[in-house]
């Protein structure tokens, strides 16, 4: 308390509120928390981004793995490849049902069904009197010809097989 002489009247002096200091601490450390999360899901999906990419890397390779042998044994089977216009689509079984094991080539080398690229799009398909010269391509996230990163094209050259003659 104190008397002020020109206005004759007694002034409270009210004190200052502590928990503003408290609320300025609050909110610094949650904007530290706020960063340090950013940060955390940051580097984990970085992380996730490159596994998933060389995962998709993976089943493209296997499955013109899958199309290449079954091509092969198609050219054992009836001594031609497949042509463009037939496709992929003739090296699959007719009425079959997937192996026990998941694999979708059967044993006889022909697909179970016809296989499609991580991003739910057909392969392309490029035939030709011989095995080197079949072209298998995957054009990427996108689904069209160029780009890069995820929508980089995917091309493979030939299907080759030590145990058959190239044709």
């Amino acid at each position: 308390m104190r008397f002020d002489k020109r206005s004759r009247k007694i002034r409270v002096k009210k004190k200052k509120k502590k928990h503003s200091i408290k609320a300025s601490s609050f909110l610094g450390y949650l904007a530290i928390g706020v960063l340090l999360l950013g940060l955390f899901y940051f580097v984990l999906y970085r992380g996730h981004e490159k596994q998933l990419r060389r995962i998709r890397q993976e089943k493209i390779q296997d499955d013109f793995d899958r199309i290449c042998a079954a091509v092969i044994l198609r050219f054992q089977d009836l001594g031609t490849y497949p042509s463009d216009e037939e496709g992929i689509a003739v090296l699959v079984k007719k009425g079959s049902q997937p192996s026990a094991s998941g694999d979708p080539s059967g044993s006889s080398g022909t697909l179970e069904r016809i296989p499609l690229d991580p991003w739910q799009n057909p392969y392309v398909y490029r035939g030709s009197e011989r095995a080197d010269g079949i072209t298998l391509i995957c054009w990427g996230a996108d689904g069209m010809q160029g780009g890069a990163g995820e929508a980089a094209d995917v091309i493979r050259q030939g299907c080759r097989s030590t145990a058959l003659p190239l044709r």
